[in-house]
């Protein structure tokens, strides 16, 4: 792994309903980037990823990819492609933020740990590797304001 890989990580809003500070999602998740770096296994996407293009979209946008590309016509909170793309909801992420009490752009940037985590090689299908990702991740998020 090289420390010094610093891929061009763009974030795109996708969708006018809710307000974000993209500036700080940015920040963060170059921040997370290095992190997930470090936790990614050995020949996982992320480690060769020239840029990562986060999408954050609302829950009718994510809902026709999962549809399309998973057969599930549901919103979800995130989707990652290997080619470096995670897609966002902002609109799951605002409700789980306000479940959690947290706030929207914390959430946020969980999913995209759990995105950079996913192209880092991290699987979360079965119960013991969900709870290692989530595991991971919520370290990963800590770290980001240490």
């Amino acid at each position: 792994m090289s420390n010094d890989q610093n891929p061009k990580i763009e974030i795109i809003n996708s969708q006018d309903s809710i307000i974000l500070d993209l500036e700080s999602i940015k920040v963060l998740s170059k921040k997370a980037h290095t992190f997930c770096l470090q936790e990614s296994k050995k020949g996982s996407p992320l480690r060769s990823l020239q840029s990562l293009e986060v999408s954050i979209l609302n829950d009718k946008q994510i809902a026709l990819v999962h549809e399309e590309f998973m057969n599930d016509s549901t919103p979800t909170d995130v989707i990652t492609f290997d080619y470096g793309e995670i897609l966002v909801s902002a609109e799951t992420a605002l409700a789980q933020s306000k479940s959690l009490k947290v706030s929207l752009e914390d959430e946020i940037l969980l999913y995209i740990i759990h995105g950079m985590l996913h192209l880092g090689g991290y699987l979360d299908k079965d119960e013991a590797d969900f709870n290692e990702m989530k595991i991971i991740q919520e370290r990963i998020l800590n770290s980001c304001f240490d």
